[in-house]
């Protein structure tokens, strides 16, 4: 299968490319970029040519999927101008700006005969995916209540990228949507309805997202957490989750982790204990024992990414719906959207049935 990639910037080089290598048969076949610099970086760097626009770049190798790696705003546009030269899309999340753009590509390819995926690839890193794997199963039962919580020392105004620091009143759209993602991908479905609050903090004329609490409501009478703190000036956490079943709960925690108890400790066993997971680890817990189910890699977001690409390969080349669906993206652009309308009018935000399960 050809692959090009539109977008030689970081996200190329720090995960596209080296996660086709993971593809079998993947054929890395161009490229393309409005910056002369990155095309003759990428020539050098990956010996395949780089053209100027989308267009050119169809017309010159004819990849049989296009890698969308630009800035969010020109997602949408690009997608489209990709579908409409016969290729299939994997767009860097997040997806689009709205859930209207998101039809609009949709729609761009259906009419094209082409699918659209996202490289949510969070659900493809070990530490989560075993969580996944591990809910329903007879020793857990079934999920009841989940939570995610994201506390970083960086507010969404301070972001060193430009493109993100001038859009601080989109966070949950801009980088929290794989949070969003990755819930729906443990229910294995859309929720019923969602209340959400945000803050800018102490700034009450500032527009920006930087704490978010959204609860989500799913059928079953099932509800889930999101917080997420950008301006904690305490030990951080990149993410961290709980998913409570009927039987035990599942825990991951992401980006690292370090801990040696010493002591006695209320509903903890007495004694000294190591927990480890230099890119992060999951575990069961059954009150105060703790059961390690696995343990990210060097480079999680690369192998993850790996991961996720072979999968939507694999479905492309038997012309069927891929994991991560564009579809999919939707639902979490659904969300979002019901989350900022909340936040906006302090009401709870129904939201209709999703058109068909989530995979």
């Amino acid at each position: 299968m050809r692959f090009g990639l539109v977008g030689l910037g970081w996200a190329a080089r720090g995960f596209h490319e080296p996660a086709l290598k993971h593809v079998p048969g993947a054929e890395l076949v161009g490229g393309a970029d409005s910056s002369e610099e990155q095309r003759t970086a990428w020539t050098k760097r990956t010996g395949a040519p780089a053209f100027a626009t989308v267009e050119e770049l169809l017309a010159q190798v004819a990849p049989d999927v296009v890698v969308v790696g630009t800035p969010p705003a020109s997602h949408a546009d690009l997608c489209r101008r990709a579908l409409a030269g016969g290729a299939h899309v994997i767009c860097e999340k997040p997806f689009v700006s709205t859930v209207a753009e998101a039809d609009d590509v949709l729609a761009a390819a259906g009419a094209a005969g082409r699918f659209v995926s996202i490289n949510h690839q969070y659900r493809e890193k070990p530490i989560f995916r075993a969580v996944k794997e591990r809910i329903g199963a007879p020793d857990i039962g079934r999920l009841v209540f989940t939570q995610f919580w994201q506390l970083m020392d960086l507010a969404p105004w301070d972001e060193p990228t430009p493109w993100r620091a001038a859009m601080p009143n989109r966070t949950l759209v801009e980088g929290r949507g794989p949070l969003v993602d990755l819930l729906l991908h443990l229910y294995e479905e859309v929720p019923e309805a969602v209340y959400a609050r945000r803050s800018a903090g102490l700034d009450p004329d500032r527009d920006a997202d930087a704490i978010h609490l959204l609860t989500l409501e799913f059928p079953g009478s099932r509800l889930a957490q999101i917080t997420i703190d950008r301006l904690c000036r305490a030990g951080t956490r990149y993410l961290e989750l709980r998913a409570d079943c009927e039987q035990a709960s599942l825990r991951a925690s992401h980006g690292g982790r370090v801990l040696l108890q010493a002591g006695m400790k209320r509903a903890e066993r007495p004694g000294i204990r190591l927990a480890y997971g230099l890119g992060g680890s999951a575990w069961i817990e059954r009150g105060p024992a703790r059961k390690t189910i696995a343990r990210n890699p060097r480079k999680p977001g690369v192998v993850a990414t790996g991961s996720l690409f072979r999968k939507i390969a694999a479905a492309l080349a038997e012309a069927r719906e891929p994991p991560s669906s564009g579809r999919e993206a939707r639902d979490v652009l659904r969300v979002i959207e019901a989350a900022y309308r909340s936040a906006e009018t302090g009401e709870r935000v129904e939201l209709s049935p999703a058109l068909s399960a989530r995979s």
